[in-house]
């Protein structure tokens, strides 16, 4: 079933730049094909549950944290996080700013930007490590 386009239309584009919210487009390669978002919806909606169960909160206000939580996760087959896989580099936990850790002492902000230059450089390959190691792994 072919829902049209919801999202884009006069109306929510409007209601986008009313909320100072930027609209990006994006469509999903074979998503369907291989159950990789009925895989990571489980996941979030098993996280979701969990914590709603646990701190009588509503889903909505547990959100944001889990899906921090799924996307700096670890993941078994590739070895490494969707945020490392999107972005190229580790990301930092929010403790480590507020609390400190080396990171945040070496850090040196012309040496960040030439080492997140070196990352995207890098990004395919990091990928294809992953879908071999997903390959392997199946």
């Amino acid at each position: 079933m072919d829902n049209g386009k919801q999202f884009d239309n006069a109306e929510f584009r409007e209601y986008c730049d009313d909320n100072n919210t930027e609209l990006h487009f994006t469509s999903v390669a074979q998503s369907q094909a291989n159950g990789q978002a009925e895989v990571a919806n489980r996941i979030i909606l098993y996280g979701l549950k969990k914590r709603v169960e646990r701190l009588s909160n509503t889903w909505v206000d547990e959100l944001l944290d889990i899906l921090w939580a799924y996307r700096t996760t670890c993941k078994a087959t590739t070895e490494a996080t969707p945020f490392m896989m999107a972005y190229g580099a580790k990301a930092m936990v929010p403790l480590e700013i507020t609390h400190g850790s080396p990171s945040i002492e070496a850090y040196e902000l012309e040496t960040n930007k030439e080492g997140m230059r070196l990352a995207l450089d890098l990004i395919d390959e990091v990928r294809d490590e992953a879908n071999a190691r997903n390959a392997e792994h199946q």
